[in-house]
């Protein structure tokens, strides 16, 4: 029968009171290379921060609604529109209003006619200053389950 002095984990104590494991390897030794240089944090789940930082796509077919956030409370309708117009013809333009405060949410939907002008609006305005605030500009997708 083993005794308990063999069984735990020895830990050696230093004169400058810095404790150091050595029963078990480091952390980096046990991954592997190839999640090392992925930005994997386990090997069951692979990070998604590469996919948030990927350029907007219009990988939905007729993209033609547009989702922009990142605006000022003080953007109106008509000033989203007159900004977004010079890309083409708006069928549609929802500032969505915040209900108690009477304001916008900082965010809206615009629909153009053609998804050529909805994708020359996503490359025109993404990134860009409207009303004092850097607005983004992207494809709008579906909520699940409507």
């Amino acid at each position: 029968m083993a005794s308990a002095a063999s069984i735990a984990p020895a830990v050696v104590a230093s004169r400058s009171f810095s404790f150091t494991a050595a029963a078990y390897p480091s952390a980096s030794r046990t991954r592997s290379p190839a999640a090392l240089s992925c930005g994997v944090r386990n090997q069951q789940r692979p990070s998604t921060a590469s996919a948030c930082l990927q350029p907007p796509t219009a990988s939905h077919g007729a993209a033609t609604r547009l989702y922009v956030r990142g605006l000022s409370f003080r953007t109106t309708e008509e000033s989203l529109r007159s900004a977004l117009e010079k890309f083409g013809q708006l069928t549609e333009v929802h500032l969505v209003m915040d209900r108690v405060a009477k304001r916008p949410r900082g965010f809206a939907f615009v629909s153009y006619a053609d998804e050529e002008e909805a994708k020359s609006a996503i490359e025109g305005m993404h990134g860009k200053f409207l009303d004092g605030r850097v607005i983004f500009v992207e494809v709008a997708k579906r909520r699940p389950g409507l």
